[in-house]
């Protein structure tokens, strides 16, 4: 089965070890039960229906609730090659564009180790980092499946803003802009301050409208000026959650003046975490995207 695609819309290849053996890992693919709790679910979502006729020339339809909307995955199995390798197309539409999926699972001591090749439609164009991301979310899901402890959740969300991409990255990486949106709804930020520089320190406060602080904190790893900055986060006060260093991704793309992000937070402890930091961030971005309409006529 040949994944050639369009060199616009180059693959997506995913890596990951498990623990468990090559049979453990394949099966998963192929348990209904067990795949609504992992396969395309999202942090929060509801897993409604499994369709799935596990044979070369059958299908597979996955329905998930989120929210008001339910997000429908189509596909078609062209190879299944039981513990080795899986194809499938892969779409949102039932009529397409599909894409082709192949998995490749090969014996790694006393586990398994897992490659993921992603060939997009060349209607989609290139996968970003939130592609990425989800089919990492997606492994993640596949060794909580099969067994394995302690493997968090990633948390995918994108917004537009209307305002140029360096006003968004302003707001992301100055302390005075920091300081008004920061936090969630109903929150008010109490202090902000940061060393924007590799290794440097970023932390902030937050107070709820019931009158708690909390204190989040972390170091900047990643900073390219204005497209992508990559920090740790941890909580330095949070008596609702344990102290856990976890790992966010802010990607910026300027589109017609206005700024679309891509923000991925990995590492979450549990799915509720997870649902927990959607919805803290959700918030904050309405203030950011408050923020970033006040910046932009400002042209600085």
């Amino acid at each position: 089965m040949s994944l050639a695609t369009d060199p616009a819309s180059p693959p997506l290849i995913v890596f990951r070890r498990f623990a468990a053996p090559p049979e453990l890992v394949f099966d998963a693919w192929f348990e209904p039960k067990a795949l609504g709790k992992w396969l395309f679910a999202t942090p929060g979502g509801v897993s409604e229906e499994m369709e799935i006729d596990a044979r070369v020339g059958g299908g597979f339809a996955i329905h998930e609730r989120r929210g008001e909307i339910v997000a429908t995955h189509f596909g078609e199995y062209r190879e299944i090659l039981r513990p080795k390798r899986i194809v499938f197309t892969f779409g949102t539409d039932k009529a397409g564009p599909f894409g082709i999926v192949a998995v490749e699972i090969k014996p790694d001591g006393d586990g398994s180790l897992l490659t993921l090749t992603h060939a997009p439609p060349p209607e989609w164009g290139a996968l970003d980092i939130s592609a990425n991301a989800g089919w990492e979310s997606i492994l993640e899901g596949l060794a909580r499946a099969t067994g394995e402890e302690g493997h968090g959740h990633t948390l995918v969300m994108r917004r537009t803003f209307d305002a140029p991409r360096i006003l968004v990255w302003k707001a992301w990486t100055e302390s005075d802009h920091l300081m008004r949106w920061m936090c969630p709804a109903n929150f008010n930020v109490t202090f902000a301050e940061n060393d924007l520089r590799i290794g440097g320190r970023w932390r902030s406060g937050m107070r709820s409208p019931e009158g708690e602080d909390f204190v989040h904190c972390g170091e900047y790893l990643e900073i390219e000026k204005p497209s992508r900055l990559v920090f740790s986060h941890g909580w330095e006060r949070n008596h609702l959650e344990p102290a856990a260093d976890t790992r966010i991704t802010v990607v910026l793309d300027e589109i017609g003046g206005k700024t679309r992000m891509i923000f991925v937070h990995a590492g979450l402890a549990t799915e509720t975490s997870a649902c927990s930091h959607r919805e803290g961030w959700t918030g904050a971005f309405e203030n950011l995207a408050r923020l970033a309409g006040e910046l932009a006529p400002k042209n600085y």
